[in-house]
């Protein structure tokens, strides 16, 4: 792939919709996408010291239209520069949710994968020590529920360096819609290509699970010396993902709609006003910012 290579890149927010996206571009042999969903490599300091010339060779195919969806970029703030300083006319997609609603399903990942045992409300009342306290950026990726859904100051990051016209922006709810076309076609004419996706429905990604086996649960999400040894016998990162994916399919059992919202409701009221008028405030400020209609989004109206 030639280093002047254009990109889109799908930056976020976390628990938005960014799976499903990715699953809908991989259906379009048009659409060049690498090899691991998220290389994570212009956000996390490890992987960018790989070069880009690693980068590039992450991609399936070398021609197309290069894309890559990762959340992480929208959080971590040196991604901005990072891509600034390394790609030539990059363009950007950013899907936002309700903010309450994108933490509580971030806490909820964090229950399924083990890292989280306070309730939500506790897990809100602590997140500014736990990020205050933060030594390997643990609570900053894993904790960060309120954190995260501060939109427009993540956004106006990537709005200082780039060109307000190289974004495309989109409501969570009108993605995930039985009656998305205009967003398909808007995601299609944002990057260049006929809208021919194949498809009857959006595809369904990153449903609520619960887990069967706590211990296999531990043995893919948290470090351990057999998950080392295992590690270095098989060097290569798309094997080790598809292992991952294999077992963590078997150990999951999925929510039906009625418990996933009971569930939901159950826990929203237990929660205090201040945490919803501050899911308004981001609203209100990343409706002005972006000129998307979240008046919807208010849990006050």
């Amino acid at each position: 792939m030639n280093k002047d290579h254009n990109f889109i890149f799908a930056i976020g927010a976390q628990k938005s919709g960014t799976t499903t996206l990715h699953n809908l571009l991989l259906s379009n042999k048009r659409i060049n996408l690498p090899k691991i969903k998220e290389t994570h490599f212009f956000s996390h300091d490890k992987v960018y010291s790989k070069g880009y010339d690693w980068y590039l060779n992450q991609f399936i195919q070398s021609d197309g239209i290069s894309c890559e969806v990762d959340p992480s970029y929208l959080f971590f703030s040196q991604s901005a520069d990072r891509i600034k300083a390394t790609v030539k006319a990059p363009k950007f997609i950013v899907i936002f949710r309700k903010p309450l609603d994108r933490a509580l399903s971030h806490y909820l990942m964090s229950c399924y994968r083990g890292y989280e045992n306070l309730s939500f409300l506790s897990a809100l009342e602590v997140e500014g020590q736990r990020l205050k306290d933060d030594k390997e950026l643990f609570s900053f990726i894993n904790h960060s529920y309120l954190k995260r859904g501060n939109y427009v100051e993540q956004l106006s990051v990537y709005l200082n360096r780039f060109d307000r016209s190289n974004f495309l922006f989109i409501k969570f709810e009108d993605l995930i819609s039985k009656e998305n076309s205009n967003v398909i076609n808007s995601i299609c004419n944002f990057m260049g290509i006929e809208n021919d996706f194949n498809i009857d429905e959006m595809p369904e990604s990153n449903k609520k699970r619960k887990v069967k086996s706590k211990l296999i649960r531990d043995f893919l999400y948290k470090d351990s010396a057999v998950k080392r040894m295992l590690s270095s016998i098989l060097p290569s990162e798309i094997i080790k993902m598809k292992i991952k994916h294999i077992l963590d399919s078997f150990n999951s059992n999925y929510y039906n709609e009625i418990d996933s919202k009971n569930q939901f409701e159950e826990i929203m009221d237990q929660i205090p006003e201040k945490y919803f008028m501050w899911s308004d405030e981001q609203s209100e400020s990343l409706s002005s910012l972006t000129g998307l209609g979240l008046n919807d989004w208010k849990y006050g109206e």
